[in-house]
């Protein structure tokens, strides 16, 4: 039977939108016939027997999903800890690969221009197939770190669940989905009035957290 692996790469780990993304995938296909194992990255990279199961299960796997949010334009600690993990070893070639990546930011650009090429070589690197890739701009609106599934968050998830679903009938069927960008809010939020309100209010809430936590906001201390 086809095994499908997927590798959740948030330090949030289980309360992230790359869980609730990586587990809705996951549940459309294995209702489609595939046998399917779920790892988060936070909790296999502990300890040497958890990392050795980790890659144990890796190359058991047919097909490896890595959901993993955007940080700085690149990977997280934990996933470029794998990625390398991963090249270290042998018997790792003819996997099919997918990695579908949410930033906070909307413009789906922050993903595609160099994490998804980073993705692209490791994958050449290692000898994955690379099946496509998904950027999904404002990837806060999953409310994964309020521990919510895509089923609960309504018409938000919509056009997401769809390409999800595109994404588990590639995979099914061994054919490839290609590389997608989406935005995971409406539109509306696009508009540039609105766009500087939320950018208001959210200086104003770093700005209060960073007060909270004893920072000095408008400090310049190499002035």
């Amino acid at each position: 039977m086809t095994r499908a692996l997927l590798l959740v790469g948030s330090p949030r780990g289980r309360r992230s939108s790359s869980t609730s993304v990586g587990s809705y995938l996951l549940d459309l296909v294995q209702e489609r016939g595939l046998e399917t194992e779920a790892l988060w990255l936070r909790e296999q990279l502990t300890n040497d027997e958890m990392t050795s199961q980790m890659l144990d299960a890796i190359k058991g796997a047919d097909i490896v999903i890595l959901t993993a949010p955007l940080y700085d334009d690149c990977q997280p600690y934990l996933v470029t800890r794998t990625m390398e993990l991963i090249a270290d070893q042998e018997e790792m070639a003819g996997k099919r690969f997918i990695p579908i990546l949410n930033s906070g930011f909307p413009e789906t650009e922050q993903i595609t221009a160099v994490a998804i090429p980073i993705y692209r070589k490791f994958a050449s690197m290692v000898g994955f197939e690379w099946v496509g890739s998904l950027a999904i701009g404002g990837g806060e609106m999953i409310q994964g770190s309020q521990g919510k599934q895509l089923d609960e968050i309504g018409s938000v998830a919509k056009g997401l669940k769809k390409a999800l679903g595109e994404i588990a009938e590639a995979l099914v069927s061994g054919t490839a989905y290609s590389d997608e960008s989406m935005v995971a809010f409406p539109r509306f939020f696009l508009n540039p009035i609105v766009g500087k309100i939320m950018v208001w209010i959210n200086n104003r809430g770093w700005r209060s957290q960073a007060e909270k936590n004893g920072g000095v906001v408008d400090a310049k201390p190499y002035v």
